[in-house]
């Protein structure tokens, strides 16, 4: 049921296997941003998305981008049960947190 909200196809889930990861951060305190940078060095490939924004902006891999907008969708979805300040696109305005 959920794949049906998210409007997930078969081509979409054959399209997640195939793409390279990608980590997504919503927060972290110094020891995390420590792990991200060890992380970093030992597989430079690998997308550490700290702002959704900056990353849609900079990415040229279109099914990389096509899996983040299922992400940021999955988001927005999540966001309508609040119960207050039920808002769309958070991801790009809501900054990471750190602590």
């Amino acid at each position: 049921m959920l794949y049906a909200l998210l409007g997930y196809t078969k081509e979409d889930m054959e399209t997640s296997k195939k793409i390279e990861p990608y980590i997504r951060v919503l927060g972290c305190n110094t020891k995390g941003q420590s792990l991200l940078s060890e992380m970093y060095k030992a597989n430079k490939k690998l997308p550490i998305i700290t702002s959704v924004k900056g990353f849609t902006t900079t990415c040229r891999n279109k099914k990389l981008l096509m899996m983040l907008e299922k992400d940021i969708q999955a988001t927005n979805i999540y966001t309508l049960g609040y119960e207050y300040d039920s808002f769309s696109n958070l991801d790009y305005t809501t900054k990471m947190i750190t602590y």
